[in-house]
């Protein structure tokens, strides 16, 4: 599952001209879907368009559709590079007993395998020429995710380069590189 990022009202991080978030997230996400089908792997995006989407509808839609991994695509600064991002739960919360987990932290089984697949990741982000780091955040929805689950931000070196197809292509391919392995460490479905 493919989480083009922001969307409709919310535009996210707004970059020196008139370069957006959601609209780098989204050509990104479309990228990176057509790399993952070159490769034989069915991916979705969680928005096809300029559309409005809440954090927990993103979590509930992923989980309904039991993703083998989840992935949530930002753009940020400062910085240079990618980072990405892996899920903390609240330290303290132990589940209550019964059927369900308490929201705040459904990621809790998918965990180590949410770390397998930032260490996929990460070398052939690096292997592409970008600069990588793993990071850890409670970030929303990535703890309301019950598959493995990252997010990945980029870190533009300008905001000019957020328009660059070059880019978005070395981005998805490599992405789209560590997924793959990330499926097979992890074991997810075709």
């Amino acid at each position: 599952m493919i989480d083009p990022s922001h969307g409709g009202d919310d535009k996210g991080a707004v970059f020196a001209g008139k370069s957006r978030e959601k609209d780098f997230t989204l050509a990104l996400g479309r990228e990176l879907r057509r790399e993952l089908e070159e490769r034989g792997i069915t991916a979705r995006l969680l928005r096809e368009t300029d559309s409005n989407m809440s954090l927990e509808r993103r979590a509930e839609i992923t989980n309904e559709e039991h993703a083998s991994i989840y992935v949530s695509l930002h753009a940020g600064s400062p910085g240079k590079g990618a980072r990405i991002y892996m899920p903390a739960l609240p330290f303290a919360q132990a589940p209550s007993a019964g059927r369900f987990l308490p929201w705040e932290i459904a990621q809790r089984n998918s965990l180590d395998r949410s770390k397998l697949v930032a260490k996929a990741v990460l070398p052939e982000l690096r292997k592409a020429g970008l600069q990588a780091v793993i990071l850890t955040t409670p970030l929303r929805p990535l703890n309301n995710v019950t598959a493995p689950a990252i997010a990945v931000e980029w870190a533009p070196e300008s905001p000019q380069s957020l328009e660059s197809q070059r880019l978005r292509t070395t981005l998805a391919s490599a992405l789209a590189s560590g997924l793959v392995q990330a499926r097979e460490r992890i074991g997810a479905r075709p």
